[in-house]
């Protein structure tokens, strides 16, 4: 290739040169003369007209007289290195455990509530995907149909999740194949939206979808059916109840798993929307510990003009509870199930699926002390008396495996007790120190330099708190108050929006 093109009387002696010019530069390769990365580099730009992108990215600031900017301490707190909670799913193919055969939901199930579809539940996510995995997998094992169920992606970092370019360390990393091999639904935002927006989104894609309800969830929950029956244990989340009367109370008094009339958390839904439908007309939304599960109807908030966006983040409900108060729609506290709101992450979640070779433990790096559960014996099973008559066999055989039955169901229990004792610990976790650590969890992750879209984890949670602020003051100037109760505690109306003097000094 270097001979085409040279003057015909310097053809005979390129060739030497050349030799000898290859010579030289092999011998100070040799003698540590050349750099040997920087001359690959250039080679790579004579092959392709432009600098090798596996190299080392130059400084290309413009260079200026300015004397260089102070940097911020470096945080000494080190977070520990992120795992995956759910191993089987993320490094094997092989088949997923079924989900407790009681929580299974029976085909068409909604239909038996006189709806028309199944109501979706969407679940949020911005950042920490243990957790958002979690509390995907608590929702399938209590019942909840993978095809019902929407991960909205909100990490603002495009397609970067979906082709797998973020790494597990990377506060905004999401993994689309675990998420596909538990058969849920990805929906992507086209950007980072605040709270306010992502619920205007959910709003919007209901509407376009045809959905006139739907549930959304936080990814920091952790829910079980009533397997055990009646639960009167009172989590930091929960709220007062509402009942409509005597009746309906007792229509909410659980049977165990197994009994007749057993509903799992998910067929409680249906049964909590088909009650609503029937008993209000104009309702807005059903909370199951507050908002950590939400009932929506979507005609209320399409009334009053949705979410306001301007409140980015606290705030916000307290703006759109009071505005569809105003406007005559209820809110009530309802129960399906237990619900925890945690900080925390199971360290196996083959554990939810009831896999007895899985001890059920939580993963933090400050673990609070508490108190080991007790550790209830499980049933013996019992054997047959093979040596009786051939008829006593089988009576003794049935005997036998009901028996068996009875044992199984009872290791079953004692392991669902487990899990939610140690769930219930997740939860009182997240609520120490009078809740100044509830929202720790979300700036627990700081990897991922270098990686598309990358933003400092601190900065971020700066950013957040920021905005969360400045939403704060834009609810006070909006309504001229400072407390979330407007309906209690003024005589505000729907109309007053942005027209009153502020009521404090």
């Amino acid at each position: 290739m270097i001979l085409v093109g040279s003057p015909r009387g310097l053809r005979p002696l390129i060739l030497p040169f050349g030799l000898v010019a290859i010579a030289l530069v092999l011998v100070a390769l040799y003698h540590g003369v050349v750099d040997s990365e920087g001359l690959l580099e250039r080679l790579l730009m004579i092959n392709s007209g432009r600098p090798n992108h596996v190299a080392a990215q130059e400084d290309r600031r413009p260079t200026n007289t300015h004397a260089p900017p102070k940097y911020k301490p470096t945080p000494t707190l080190v977070a520990p290195s992120v795992t995956d909670p759910f191993p089987l799913l993320a490094k094997s193919t092989a088949a997923l455990p079924p989900i407790p055969q009681y929580n299974v939901p029976r085909h068409g199930l909604h239909r038996e509530y006189g709806l028309s579809y199944a109501p979706p539940i969407f679940i949020g996510y911005t950042r920490m995907w243990p957790m958002l995995l979690q509390c995907v997998v608590s929702y399938l094992t209590a019942g909840w149909p993978p095809e019902s169920i929407f991960i909205v992606e909100n990490t603002g970092v495009q397609d970067s999740n979906a082709e797998g370019r973020l790494s597990l360390q990377n506060p905004f990393y999401l993994n689309y194949g675990s998420l596909r091999r538990l058969g849920v639904n990805i929906i992507q935002t086209p950007v980072l939206l605040t709270f306010s927006q992502m619920q205007n989104f959910f709003l919007s894609t209901a509407r376009a979808r045809g959905w006139p309800y739907y549930f959304y969830s936080h990814q920091d929950v952790l829910v079980f059916s009533f397997e055990d029956g009646p639960d009167t244990t009172q989590r930091p989340g929960d709220r007062d109840w509402f009942f409509y009367d005597e009746q309906d109370e007792i229509d909410l008094r659980p049977v165990a798993a197994g009994q007749p009339g057993y509903r799992s958390f998910y067929e409680n839904c249906l049964y909590e929307l088909n009650q609503t439908l029937g008993r209000e007309e104009r309702w807005a939304f059903r909370w199951f510990q507050y908002d950590h599960l939400t009932l929506v109807n979507r005609a209320a908030l399409e009334a009053v003009g949705g979410w306001d966006s301007l409140i980015p983040y606290y705030g916000s409900d307290c703006d759109l509870n009071a505005r569809l108060e105003m406007d005559g729609w209820t809110m009530r506290h309802r129960r399906v199930g237990i619900i925890n709101d945690v900080s925390t992450v199971m360290e196996d979640l083959l554990g939810l699926y009831r896999d007895p070779n899985v001890t059920p433990r939580f993963v933090d790096p400050n673990p609070i002390e508490s108190a080991e559960a007790e550790e209830k014996e499980p049933a013996k099973e019992v054997q047959s008396d093979s040596t009786k008559e051939d008829d006593q066999d089988d009576r003794n055989n049935e005997v036998t495996e009901k028996r068996d039955e009875r044992a199984k169901g009872h290791r079953e229990l004692a392991y669902f007790r487990e899990l939610v004792s140690l769930v219930d610990d997740m939860g009182a976790y997240k609520y120490r120190n009078e809740n100044k650590n509830r929202n720790s969890w979300q700036n627990s992750q700081h990897g991922g330099a270098g990686e598309p879209y990358f933003y400092d984890g601190n900065g971020f949670s700066t950013a957040f708190w920021i905005l969360a602020e400045a939403g704060r003051e834009i609810f006070r100037q909006k309504w001229g108050h400072q407390d979330c109760d407007l309906v209690k505690d003024t005589a505000l109306k729907l109309e007053d929006q942005w027209r009153v003097e502020k009521d404090w000094e």
